[in-house]
């Protein structure tokens, strides 16, 4: 297992993503891998867009049926496999629904890993055009040896430049870094 694979799979959602990856893998092919991994992303941008569903995924108030119940309406209307409604069952009986958004990313890193992929997080001040991401990923896929998808987080705060989060490391070229850096040298004069 490469070192990429093993910072996805440490602790609880990486141990989850991996048993499910696992499971499908052994009794199917790549396709049902990556259809696996497009519910995943659909029930992750429900989960990100409905602050109810997310209530209902973080509070400790709601007892592991009303969970089921809750994801299992939801699941029904995306229309997701039956691994999938079974798996979320699972996170529900164990008390480890709040996971489940950590699960998705992790099993996307899996699922890069066995293709030869890697993903990096992107952060910008402002939205970029698809010639200034395309170049993104060359140079990372230069610098990594293998290709690289970007998911672009726009943060406003960091005034300008970027910040690059891929596997356990992060480059941070923004602005923001830069006049802290230089404010903290002055300081020192």
């Amino acid at each position: 297992m490469s070192q990429s694979s093993q910072d996805h799979t440490s602790g609880i959602s990486g141990r989850y993503a991996f048993a499910l990856f696992e499971l499908i893998q052994e009794e199917h092919d790549l396709n049902e891998i990556e259809k696996i991994n497009n519910e995943l992303s659909v029930i992750g941008n429900a989960i990100s867009q409905s602050e109810e569903m997310l209530k209902i995924i973080q509070s400790p108030i709601y007892n592991a049926q009303e969970q089921f119940s809750a994801m299992k309406s939801v699941l029904e209307l995306l229309n997701t496999s039956d691994t999938l409604t079974n798996f979320v069952g699972v996170l529900c009986q164990n008390r480890r629904l709040f996971v489940l958004p950590d699960v998705i990313i992790s099993f996307r890193e899996l699922l890069n890993n066995l293709k030869g992929k890697m993903t990096a997080t992107v952060v910008v001040s402002s939205e970029l055009n698809e010639n200034q991401i395309n170049k993104i990923k060359k140079v990372l896929a230069d610098n990594y040896s293998q290709e690289v998808d970007v998911d672009l987080e726009i943060d406003e705060k960091i005034l300008g430049g970027l910040i690059v989060k891929i596997g356990s490391k992060m480059i941070d070229s923004s602005l923001l870094t830069r006049l802290k850096l230089m404010q903290s040298n002055m300081s020192e004069v």
